[in-house]
C-alpha cells in the first residue's frame, strides 16, 4: 500500500460511553475506543475535487472516489468512469451479498475502503468483476471474524485485507488451512487483541509477503518459516526478545527485508541471527542500554542498509566501539536518546566499521562537552561516504573552524536548537559540498562578512538562521542585503518571528533599515566628529531653540513687513489654475468626493486640485506634487490620524510649509478628526501653532456652521469666495 493511497492516525481513549464518530472513524474496542483518521490518495488536500452526484455525498479527482461518511446504504453512481481507489468508510453498508453491489463501481479500481460500516455478511462473488481489485480495507466497526477469512481469501486475483480494529483475538490454528490457493500477499491487524502469534498459520499462505500486528500486546510470539516474507511489523507489542530467525536449516525469513520492532520492551539481540536479506531494522523506542561490539555487524546483517535506534526508554549506559559495524550500512537513525557522547562510556570509535554511511542522525543527544579531536574521532570512519548530518538539540555551545573538517561528501548539516552565540569565521569552509545548512533556534547575535566564503555563498540552496536573536547595526547589513538579493536560500526570513532584531521591538531584520553611509566613519573619523561636537556644542544649541521657535519669528516678520493689500497685489499679478490644492490621506477620500467637492466646486465654484483626478498621468508624483501646488491660489490641508501616518500626505505638507515662506497667508487647514499630540508629525504642530483651522464635526446638525466658519476663512484670507 503506497503512503500517498492511505494514511491513518490513531489514537486510544478510554471512555464509558458507546461508540461514537469524530473526525473520521472511532471505534470501541473492548475497553477502548480506536480512533483512526483517513485520507484517501490524500486528493481532498493535495489536487482539486468537485462533487460527483448531485447532492454532493461524493468527491471525486481523477484518480479518488470519496463517499465516506454519508449513511450510505449503497454504492452510488459517480460521474466518472475510471478511477483507482473508493472510499465508502463510515456508512452503513451491512451486508455485500453479490457480484451487482458493486455493479456501479469502476472496473479499474485498486483499493475499497470499508471501514466501519456495520458490515456483517460478504460474498467473495461480490469482487467477482472487480479484476485490479489489490487492497480491501475492513476493520474498524464491522463484524466480521476468523470465520470470514476463506471468503475473503478466495476473492480472484488475491487482494490484500486490512483488518484492524475488529477486536480479533488469537488466530485460530487453522484460520488459513483452506487458502493454500489464495494469492493474498498482504494482511494487517492491526489494533486487535492478540496477546500470542504463532507464525505457522500462515504458512498456508505461499504468497504472503507482508505482515502487519501494530498495537496488539503480543507477548508470546512463535516464529514458523515463511518463505515469501518480505515485510513484517510488530511495533507496539510486549516482545522482550527478538524474534527466533533461525531454524536447524537456515532463516526462517530467507527474503525478509524490513523488520519493525519499534514500542516493545527487548533489550538486545541475542545469536544467532539469521535474516540474509533483512535491509531494514527499526528497535526505536525498545529498553535497549547497552549497545555491544558488533550489534548490527554483517556477520549477524548480511545486507542491512537502515536502522533505526531512536529514543530507548531508559538512560543508555554504554555504547563499544565499532557497534554497527557494517559497510552495507547507509543511514542510521539515533535521534532523542540524551546520550552524553563525551563521556568515556561512549566509545569514540563508536561507529567504527561504518565507511559507507550517508545519513546520520544524532538529534536529542548532547555534544556539548565533545572535543574537536573525539568529534572528528566519531565521524572520521564515514568522512569520505556521509551525506547528511543531524545535530539538532545536541546542547552544543560552540564550534571551531575545525570542527567539520575532512566531511568531503557532506551536503546537509543540521544545528538547529543548540546553544550557539556565534559562528566562527571559516566553520564551514572546509565543506566543499555543503549545499543546505540549518543553524536556526540559537543564541547568534551577528553574521560577519567573513563567516561564509564567497564560494559557500554562492553554492548554498538553503541557509535557515530564523529565531536567532540578532543585533541591528552597522555589521549586520551586508547580511541583510544578502537575503534579500536571495530569498529562495533564506526561506523564512520574512516572517516576523524568522529574524527578530533583539535589539528592536517588534522589528525583524529584513525590515531594518539604516543610512549605509552613517556606517562608513570609521573609529577615527567617529572620534574626530565627537570631538568638533564638543565644541560647537553651545552653537547647536542656540540653533536649536531657534529652529524650534522659527515659524513665529518667521510669521511675525511677514506680518510686519507686509500688508494685506500688498499680498493681494502680487497675487494678482499671477494667474492661478486652480483656486485650491487638496492635501488629504487615501482613507479621507470618501470625505472630500462627497462632501467637500460638491460643495467648493459645485455650490462655491471653485477650482479644487485633487491628486486622483488632476495629477498627469505618467509624471512622477514629486513633480505632480510640485507643479500643482505652484499652480493653486491655496493650499487646504485636510488633516486626520491618516494624514498623520501618510509619507505622501507629510511630504506634501513640508513643500507647502515651503510655500508658505514665500507667499504667505496659502494654508487653510480643515481637521476632520481629532488627531492626538503623541500622534502627530513636528510639521503638523508647527502649523496647527500658527493657522486658524476649522473642524468639521460629525453631527448633521453642525455641517452648516462648519460650511459657513470654512467659507468665511476663505472670504476673509482671499477673497475666493
Amino acid at each position: 500500500m503506497s503512503l500517498l493511497v492511505k494514511m491513518k492516525w490513531c489514537t486510544m481513549v478510554t471512555v464509558s460511553a458507546s461508540v461514537f464518530f469524530i473526525s473520521g472513524t472511532v471505534l470501541k474496542c473492548d475497553e477502548q475506543t480506536v480512533q483512526c483518521w483517513h485520507r484517501m490518495h490524500l486528493f481532498a488536500f493535495l489536487n482539486n475535487t468537485s462533487s460527483c452526484l448531485s447532492d454532493h455525498r461524493c468527491t471525486c479527482n481523477n484518480i479518488t472516489v470519496d463517499c465516506s461518511s454519508q449513511n450510505l446504504t449503497f454504492v452510488p453512481i459517480v460521474g466518472l468512469e475510471s478511477y483507482r481507489y473508493l472510499n465508502l468508510s463510515n456508512n452503513r453498508l451491512r451486508s455485500i451479498p453479490d457480484d451487482r453491489f458493486f455493479s456501479n463501481v469502476s472496473r479499474d479500481v485498486e483499493e475499497i475502503d470499508l471501514f466501519s460500516n456495520g458490515l456483517g455478511y460478504l460474498s467473495a462473488a461480490a469482487f467477482r468483476g472487480l479484476h485490479r481489485l489489490r487492497m480491501l480495507y475492513l476493520g474498524g466497526l464491522n463484524y466480521l471474524t476468523y470465520r470470514d477469512l476463506p471468503t475473503l481469501l478466495s476473492v480472484q486475483g488475491g487482494v490484500s485485507l486490512d483488518l484492524g480494529c475488529l477486536g480479533l483475538g488469537a488466530i485460530p490454528s487453522d484460520a488459513f488451512r483452506e487458502a493454500r490457493k489464495s494469492k493474498t500477499n498482504q494482511l494487517g491487524f492491526s489494533w486487535n487483541q492478540i496477546p500470542s502469534l504463532n507464525m505457522s498459520v500462515f504458512q498456508p499462505l505461499r504468497h504472503i509477503q507482508y505482515l502487519k500486528f501494530w498495537h496488539n500486546e503480543i507477548y508470546d510470539l512463535q516464529t514458523a518459516f515463511l518463505p515469501s516474507l518480505d515485510q513484517l511489523g510488530l511495533e507496539a507489542n510486549r516482545l522482550f526478545d527478538f524474534p527466533r530467525t533461525c531454524s536447524s536449516s537456515g532463516s526462517l525469513f530467507p527474503r525478509l527485508t524490513k523488520l519493525r520492532l519499534d514500542q516493545n520492551m527487548i533489550d538486545c539481540i541475542a545469536d544467532p541471527v539469521c535474516l540474509p536479506s533483512l535491509t531494514f531494522l527499526s528497535l526505536s523506542y525498545n529498553r535497549i542500554l547497552s549497545f555491544p561490539s558488533n550489534m548490527f555487524s554483517m556477520a549477524r546483517f548480511p545486507s542491512l542498509t537502515g536502522l533505526k535506534l531512536m529514543e530507548m526508554e531508559g538512560k543508555i549506559r554504554k555504547i563499544h566501539k565499532f557497534f554497527v559495524n557494517n559497510s552495507k550500512v547507509t543511514y542510521v537513525t539515533f535521534h532523542l536518546n540524551q546520550v552524553d557522547f563525551s563521556k568515556s562510556d561512549i566509545d569514540e570509535d563508536a561507529f567504527g566499521g561504518c565507511p559507507n554511511l550517508w545519513r546520520l542522525g544524532l538529534r536529542g543527544n548532547t555534544f556539548g562537552g565533545v572535543s574537536d579531536s573525539k568529534f572528528r574521532r566519531l565521524l572520521s570512519p564515514m568522512k569520505y561516504s556521509l551525506g547528511i548530518l543531524d545535530l539538532g538539540q545536541a546542547q552544543m555551545e560552540k564550534i571551531s573552524d575545525q570542527t567539520f573538517s575532512g566531511l568531503e561528501n557532506l551536503t546537509v548539516l543540521s544545528l538547529y536548537r543548540n546553544a550557539f552565540t556565534s559562528v566562527p569565521d571559516g566553520a564551514f569552509d572546509q565543506l566543499p559540498r555543503l549545499t543546505d545548512l540549518q543553524i536556526d533556534h540559537n543564541s547568534i547575535t551577528t553574521i560577519s562578512k567573513t563567516t561564509f566564503s564567497p564560494q559557500l555563498r554562492e553554492r548554498l540552496k538553503t541557509l535557515t538562521l530564523s529565531a536567532n536573536p540578532f543585533q541591528c547595526d552597522c555589521n549586520i547589513l551586508w547580511f541583510q542585503s544578502w537575503m534579500k538579493a536571495n530569498p529562495l536560500i533564506f526561506i523564512d526570513y520574512h516572517t516576523r518571528a524568522g529574524y527578530p532584531c533583539n535589539n528592536m521591538n517588534n522589528l525583524t531584520l529584513p525590515n531594518f533599515v539604516l543610512n549605509e553611509q552613517a556606517c562608513m566613519l570609521g573609529s577615527d573619523a567617529a572620534a574626530f566628529t565627537i570631538s568638533i561636537t564638543c565644541v560647537f556644542i553651545l552653537f547647536f544649541i542656540l540653533f536649536s531653540l531657534f529652529f524650534r521657535f522659527r515659524w513665529h519669528v518667521r510669521l511675525w516678520l511677514y506680518e510686519a513687513c507686509r500688508t494685506r493689500q500688498h499680498r493681494r497685489l502680487l497675487r494678482e499679478r499671477r494667474r492661478y489654475r486652480y483656486d485650491l490644492f487638496v492635501s488629504y490621506a487615501e482613507e479621507n477620500m470618501d470625505w472630500v468626493d462627497h462632501q467637500l467637492i460638491p460643495i467648493l466646486e459645485g455650490q462655491w465654484g471653485l477650482r479644487l486640485c485633487v491628486h486622483q483626478r488632476d495629477f498627469v498621468p505618467g509624471k512622477h508624483i514629486v513633480d505632480n506634487i510640485s507643479d500643482c501646488v505652484e499652480d493653486s491660489e491655496r493650499i487646504l490641508l485636510v488633516f486626520s490620524p491618516s494624514f498623520a501616518r501618510s509619507e505622501w500626505c507629510q511630504f506634501e505638507l513640508k513643500f507647502c510649509q515651503t510655500c508658505v515662506m514665500e507667499r504667505d497667508d496659502v494654508l487653510v487647514i480643515v481637521a476632520l478628526q481629532t488627531v492626538g499630540s503623541r500622534d502627530m508629525t513636528g510639521a503638523m504642530m508647527a502649523v496647527l501653532r500658527t493657522t486658524t483651522y476649522v473642524e468639521w464635526e460629525d453631527e448633521e446638525e453642525q455641517h452648516p456652521m462648519f460650511w459657513e466658519r470654512l467659507r468665511l476663512t476663505l472670504e476673509d484670507s482671499e477673497g475666493l469666495v
